[in-house]
This record gives structure tokens, C-alpha cells and sequence, in this order.
């Protein structure tokens, strides 16, 4: 894992079209390995939030890159 730095994006998406389909795969492909990344977590005795959760995953899905651009 990469941490919440990383945001998640497709270099080779070069129309619009491209874009959305990748972005769509993407996410398909990110959250089956966040849950077992959590799970870990969780039987490591890690106690997870729900906030916790939503600011991991805002931070992938473009959060990070935000808050790199408001610096």
C-alpha cells in the first residue's frame, strides 16, 4: 500500500471516453484490496472507524491531489 499520498489515476487515458472507463475499473479494482487491507487492520486489533474509512478513501480518490494544490 502506498499510502493516502497516492491518488489514483490513469496517464494513458487520452480522451474522455478512455477516462471514465478506467476510472470506473479502477475503483472496481482498488476496493476488494482496501477491504482486505482493513481486515488486517482490524484482526491486528486496530480499531477502525467509519470516519476512518471515508477519510482513507477520500484521500485515494483525488483528496490528497486536492490538498496538495490548496499548499
Amino acid at each position: 500500500m502506498l499510502g493516502t499520498a497516492f491518488t489514483s489515476q490513469h496517464s494513458d487515458a487520452r480522451v474522455l471516453d478512455q477516462l471514465l472507463y478506467k476510472w470506473t475499473h479502477s475503483r472496481a479494482a482498488i476496493a476488494p484490496v482496501l477491504i482486505e487491507q482493513y481486515r488486517k487492520l482490524a484482526a491486528a486489533g486496530w480499531s477502525l472507524t467509519e470516519e476512518d474509512v471515508q477519510r482513507d478513501v477520500a484521500m485515494l480518490f483525488g483528496g490528497s491531489f486536492e490538498a496538495f494544490l490548496a499548499k
